[in-house]
């Protein structure tokens, strides 16, 4: 349930804030009339019933209160995205067929790193690494994704020129088959809230002069392309 809710629109989020606060304020409207009419027939006195007014209002409010927050929580958990990388391609003369230099930008922090610059050798490419990620209920309690960003290669678009043809691959880490990583991949799935440990890529076509942004999410790595400016 909690992963439908994180698919939805943010205009559905709002809806459902507006019914549960209309519905709550129906209630309170219904249960100051039924207090009133009470209170007339002599059957409970003033200073009583403004008093159950008064905490039942206070009541009504925290409830609003903390389904607010609580909705929010859920919505912000599971439709948070961390930017991490931006990716340009240009064409690269000189290197043979199907090759492209592609220019990778770290983001850590929200800062751009320095630039790093790869050739390649494909009709696409990927960037990936591995990826910790966590059960539903952790993330609300505001555990994000562990991640690091490994290798960035070439590719093919048919399985064929994939064995046949030449590949590359470069590694964005010294160490890539890390021990701490490697210790991570064989405990997580003895862990009850940990949800998995595994190797996540984001793969697509060049598209020369276009921008890619990379980013983390609760469940791995995703990928937004932006066409360039005319």
């Amino acid at each position: 349930m909690l992963e439908k809710l994180a698919n939805a629109d943010e205009v559905f989020i709002y809806l459902a804030l507006f019914i549960v606060v209309f519905a709550i304020s129906w209630l309170l409207s219904l249960v100051l009339s039924k207090t009133k009419e009470a209170a007339k027939k002599g059957k409970v006195s003033r200073r009583h019933g403004i008093g159950f007014l008064g905490g039942l209002v206070i009541l009504l409010v925290l409830i609003i209160v903390f389904l607010l927050l609580a909705l929010n929580r859920i919505y912000i958990s599971f439709t948070a995205h961390e930017l991490v990388a931006t990716v340009e391609c240009r064409p690269a003369f000189g290197y043979g067929p199907d090759a492209f230099e592609l220019i990778l930008t770290p983001i850590v922090k929200g800062e751009p790193q320095e630039e790093q610059s790869f050739i390649l050798k494909g009709e696409k490419w990927s960037v990936g690494g591995d990826i910790l990620e966590w059960q539903s209920y952790m993330n609300l309690l505001g555990l994000r994704s562990m991640y690091r960003l490994t290798r960035v290669q070439g590719g093919y678009i048919h399985a064929e020129d994939e064995m046949t043809r030449d590949i590359t691959a470069y590694y964005l880490v010294e160490d890539e088959e890390s021990e701490f990583w490697m210790t991570l991949y064989d405990i997580a799935v003895k862990i009850p809230f940990i949800k998995s440990a595994h190797q996540n890529f984001v793969s697509t076509y060049p598209y020369f002069g276009d921008t890619f942004q990379i980013y983390v999410t609760p469940s791995g790595f995703t990928l937004e392309r932006f066409e360039k400016d005319e």
